[in-house]
């Protein structure tokens, strides 16, 4: 009881410090006026830059806080497949086939494709699981992997505890996935305002996190926890685009869609 008890007590100041902060952040803030004027002055002068943009919007979308557990109950395997060897820790499956294969990277979501013959399809099975195409997440690994991710609140999670990765090899064949999921998802407070794609890439700008002859993915606003609290991560939206630099080195970029840090590594 106790714990439970602790568990509400630090999410709850955890909210209420954000709250604050969010508060003195928009208090502090320029009227919208003014914060549109300096848009457009900051985003002509990337463009003068040479940085490529892609199409944003400037739409404000609303989002929330949300909880979660790390689920065990991971997708189960035919015992009839042999070409396999899997094994489960922390909470991730992980599954490596015994001879690299060819799949259809484009994916099915048909249930029936899973498995093709003696062939595990992880694209299908990522499908039939729940799991969407991240462009963004894929986009950065290159050919190295695809990426889906667990849907929570209507949007992507990109933390690592709700992906389902691909791995393949150069010659594009591929050798195994792994699988996390989250369970238990709980709101913890109402949805509210949070910056526009325009507003993240701005951000960026004044981070320094853009160079000349970069070119810049679309956003993608998204789930991602960099905090535990009693068992439970706690979910935060982020703008999340993926950078390529003129050497053709790729990099993801994200911006808390809340109070606009720079959350990049």
């Amino acid at each position: 009881m106790q714990f439970k008890r602790l568990k509400i007590l630090m999410i709850i100041l955890f909210i209420s410090l954000d709250t604050f902060l969010f508060v003195w952040w928009r208090s502090n803030r320029p009227d919208s006026t003014q914060v549109t004027d300096a848009n457009t002055t900051i985003i002509s002068e990337i463009k003068h830059q040479n940085i490529q943009l892609s199409k944003f919007s400037t739409k404000i979308p609303y989002a929330n806080y949300l909880a979660g557990k790390q689920s065990s109950k991971l997708i189960s395997l035919s015992s009839k497949m042999s070409n396999y060897e899997a094994k489960v820790k922390n909470q991730q499956l992980s599954v490596v086939f015994k001879v690299p294969q060819n799949i259809n990277t484009n994916g099915s979501k048909s249930e029936t494709s899973k498995y093709i013959g003696n062939q595990i399809d992880p694209v299908a099975l990522a499908y039939s699981a729940g799991y969407q195409y991240n462009k963004n997440l894929s986009y950065e690994q290159g050919t190295k992997q695809a990426i889906y991710s667990q849907e929570i609140d209507k949007r992507p999670v990109i933390s690592q505890q709700g992906l389902f990765v691909v791995n393949y090899q150069k010659d594009g064949k591929a050798t195994g996935f792994t699988q996390t999921k989250i369970s238990h998802i709980t709101e913890l407070r109402d949805e509210r305002v949070t910056l526009s794609e325009e507003d993240a890439i701005v951000s960026l700008y004044r981070f320094n996190e853009l160079n000349s002859g970069d070119k810049l993915s679309k956003g993608m606003l998204s789930y991602d926890s960099t905090l535990k609290v009693n068992g439970y991560d706690i979910y935060t939206p982020v703008w999340l685009f993926v950078v390529t630099h003129s050497d053709g080195e790729r990099d993801a970029l994200k911006i808390n869609a809340f109070t606009g840090d720079n959350l990049s590594e």
